[in-house]
């Protein structure tokens, strides 16, 4: 997602000042007269931050900046392509590319006419970001049946239950996304009461607020998996995904899978990333780094393979290990890789690439993009991903 904008000011330099002024009046009922032709850039900025200040209350300009942020992270060529594929009935060409002369502009034009579409896509891209905690699933678990409004209201009953044990948790919301055969939960949870300094009248006082945070289920049946995500901890991770696996497959799960393995440094160093299934549209990948350790005594190695440049991959490791004389040392083992999968070119623009570092025997960088998941099947394919 884009970067989060520091200044309102920041965002509104790259919005004509027509566009502000539908803006504000299209969903916040507030008429921000047109300027000058020959009006500049920071003369807008100037007189429409006079305006906020002048013409509305905290909590609605506090609103309005709160969704320049919003608005700001989709401002991008990838995501207004992913929006219009999410909501294909977006008028992307008469509306969007029309009347926006650039990502800002077209980001701000379909947060004004597709709202919903905007926030439920908007939910999704920051879960695709996440990193989540993955647990394995029996092979015989069932397809997921919660596409029926009525079992969310239950399952939100639980997550608050559990929530409730822990003293916090007094308001639960559950939201469901469905992308082809993945199917995705946020669910926001109220979090502890707190006190807030604000002014009020001049004087600083205290303010009660109630925060809320984020917890999130990913379920992947044709990976067998389960990715979970609590702001609230990791030990929580581990308890909300036996909930989920209980109501929704009707199945037990272990909470501390083996997701990866790496073997030996032979194995390690014979790893083929030269010629990648090709229906992945992966180009080539290559080793970036290994992590030994030592069976025996409190020692540690780091090679960064991707630093010889006269070799490449697995090549460059068998070569440094040769050089460090720990090829047939069987007291050294591998605990942790990086490999970098570079994708096809597919149109315009950069071509998608992922670095993903991995930690047996359930850790790693993979997030949950769809190039995320082409990555795990290509491990997969290399007996690293054993899930």
């Amino acid at each position: 997602m884009a970067s989060r904008i520091t200044d309102p000011k920041d965002f509104v330099l790259h919005i004509r000042g027509e566009l502000l002024s539908e803006y504000l009046k299209k969903c916040h009922e507030l008429d921000f007269p047109l300027g000058k032709k020959d009006e500049g850039k920071e003369e807008l900025v100037d007189r429409f931050m006079r305006f906020m200040n002048t013409n509305c209350e905290k909590e609605k300009r506090a609103s309005i900046y709160t969704q320049f942020d919003t608005i700001n992270d989709l401002s991008s060529g990838r995501h207004i392509d992913n929006l219009c594929q999410f909501a294909t009935h977006i008028k992307r060409k008469e509306l969007i590319e029309k009347n926006g002369s650039n990502y800002d502009e077209r980001a701000l034009l379909a947060f004004m006419h597709y709202p919903e579409e905007f926030e439920n896509y908007h939910t999704q891209a920051w879960i695709e970001e996440k990193t989540l905690r993955e647990f394995s699933l029996p092979v015989t678990a069932p397809a997921l049946d919660i596409t029926a409004e009525r079992k969310l209201p239950d399952f939100q009953k639980l997550i608050k239950d559990f929530y409730q044990k822990e003293y916090i948790g007094e308001e639960c919301k559950v939201k469901l996304f469905v992308d082809g055969n993945k199917f995705i939960l946020r669910v926001y949870v109220q979090d502890q009461e707190r006190e807030e300094k604000v002014f009020r009248s001049g004087k600083i006082v205290g303010q009660p607020i109630s925060p809320i945070f984020d917890v999130v289920f990913i379920y992947k049946k044709d990976l067998s998996m389960l990715g979970t995500y609590a702001a609230s901890g990791k030990s929580d991770e581990k308890e909300l995904a036996k909930i989920f696996c209980s109501y929704f497959l009707g199945v037990e799960i272990s909470t501390e899978p083996i997701r990866y393995k790496l073997g030996s440094i032979k194995d390690i160093t014979n790893l083929n990333l030269s010629a990648p299934n090709l229906s992945y549209g992966i180009d080539r990948a290559y080793l970036k780094s290994i992590r030994l350790k030592h069976k025996e005594i409190p020692h540690k190695i780091f090679i960064d393979v991707a630093g010889r440049q006269q070799y490449t991959g697995a090549d460059a490791a068998q070569k440094i290990l040769e050089e460090l004389g720990l090829d047939k040392n069987s007291g050294w083992e591998p605990y942790g890789i990086a490999i970098a999968i570079v994708f096809k070119q597919a149109g315009a623009g950069r071509r998608k690439q992922v670095s993903v570092v991995i930690t047996p025997p359930n850790t790693c960088t993979l997030k949950n993009r769809e190039q995320d998941d082409i990555v795990r099947k290509f491990l997969k394919d290399l007996e690293i991903y054993v899930a």
